[in-house]
C-alpha cells in the first residue's frame, strides 16, 4: 500500500510539474516580448556606436550615440523647452485634423456623390509634397503658430479621413438591415454601429498621423519664422554645422514619437477591449 501511495504521489507531482512548465514558458515569453523593443533599439544603437569606432567616422559627419546622448543630458532644459513647443503644435494639429476628418469621412460614408466629389481633392493633398506649398501657407496666414497648424493638419488629415471612411463603411450589412427593421435613426446607427466598426481603422490612422504630425510641426517651424521648437533647433544646427544639436533634436523627436505610439496603443487597448484585435 505504501508503495502504491508513493507511486501515485510521484505521478501527481510529475503532472503538476508538467502543468507548471508551460506557464513558466509562457511567462518568460511575455517578458521577452515586452523587452523586444528595448532590445531592438539598444542593439541598433550599439551597432551604430561600433560602426563609428570601426570605420573611424568623423563626428561632424555622424556622431556616436554616446556623444549625442551626453549632449542631450548636458543641455536638458534646451531640449525640454523646444520639445514642449513642438509637442503642443503637433498635438493641436493632430486633434484638428481628427475632428475635421471625422466630419468629412461621415459625409463621404453616407453619400457616394460626396465621396466622388471630395476624394480627388484628398488624393491631390496626399500626392503633393507639403513642402511645395508650405511657403504659400505662410504667405496667406502669416508667421508663428497658424501656418504650423495648417500645414500639420493637412498632413494628418488624409490618413484619418481615408481610414475613417473605410471603417464607417465596414459595418455588417445584416446589422444595418436589422437597425432599419426596428426604425433606428441615422444617429443611432452611426453611434451604435458605424463608429464602433470604424474605431480599429481610426486607431490605425492615428499611429500613422503621429509621425506625420511631428513631421508637419518640424516642417512648419522651418518656414513660420519661429524661434522655438525642435524644427527651429534643427534649422539652426544645420545653418551653423552643429552636428550634436542636429542629432540631439532627431533623437528627442524619435523619443516623442515612440512615447506617443505607446500612448495610442494603451488607449486602443482600453477603448477596443472588446475587439478581436486586442485578444491574446
Amino acid at each position: 500500500m505504501n508503495a502504491l501511495a508513493t507511486d501515485t504521489q510521484s505521478r501527481a507531482d510529475g503532472l503538476a510539474e508538467m502543468r507548471a512548465a508551460p506557464r513558466h514558458a509562457s511567462g518568460a515569453r511575455r517578458v521577452l516580448l515586452l523587452l523586444a523593443p528595448v532590445i531592438g533599439v539598444v542593439s541598433f544603437l550599439a551597432l551604430w556606436q561600433l560602426a563609428i569606432e570601426v570605420f573611424d567616422i568623423k563626428p561632424f559627419v555622424l556622431p556616436a550615440p554616446s556623444k549625442i546622448l551626453g549632449h542631450i543630458n548636458s543641455d536638458k532644459s534646451f531640449y525640454w523647452r523646444n520639445a514642449r513647443t513642438t509637442v503642443w503644435e503637433a498635438f493641436l494639429a493632430f486633434v484638428i485634423a481628427f475632428l475635421l476628418a471625422m466630419v468629412v469621412a461621415t459625409a463621404m460614408a453616407l453619400s457616394r456623390f460626396i465621396e466622388r466629389a471630395v476624394m480627388p481633392l484628398i488624393v491631390l493633398a496626399q500626392v503633393t509634397p507639403i513642402i511645395a506649398y508650405a511657403p504659400a501657407v505662410v504667405i496667406w496666414v502669416g508667421f508663428e503658430l497658424k501656418p504650423i497648424l495648417i500645414i500639420t493638419s493637412i498632413v494628418c488629415f488624409v490618413p484619418f479621413v481615408v481610414n475613417a471612411v473605410t471603417g464607417l463603411r465596414s459595418v455588417d450589412p445584416s446589422l444595418l438591415e436589422l437597425a432599419r427593421s426596428v426604425d433606428a435613426s441615422r444617429r443611432e446607427v452611426f453611434i451604435r454601429l458605424r463608429l464602433p466598426s470604424a474605431l480599429p481603422s481610426i486607431f490605425s490612422a492615428a499611429r500613422i498621423a503621429v509621425g506625420l504630425a511631428l513631421i508637419g510641426a518640424v516642417l512648419g517651424e522651418f518656414f513660420a519664422g519661429v524661434r522655438h521648437g525642435l524644427g527651429y533647433a534643427v534649422k539652426v544646427a544645420q545653418a551653423r554645422s552643429l552636428s550634436l544639436q542636429l542629432w540631439g533634436s532627431v533623437y528627442v523627436l524619435a523619443l516623442i514619437g515612440g512615447l506617443a505610439i505607446l500612448l495610442i496603443g494603451a488607449i486602443e487597448r482600453v477603448v477596443l477591449h472588446w475587439h478581436a484585435s486586442q485578444r491574446p
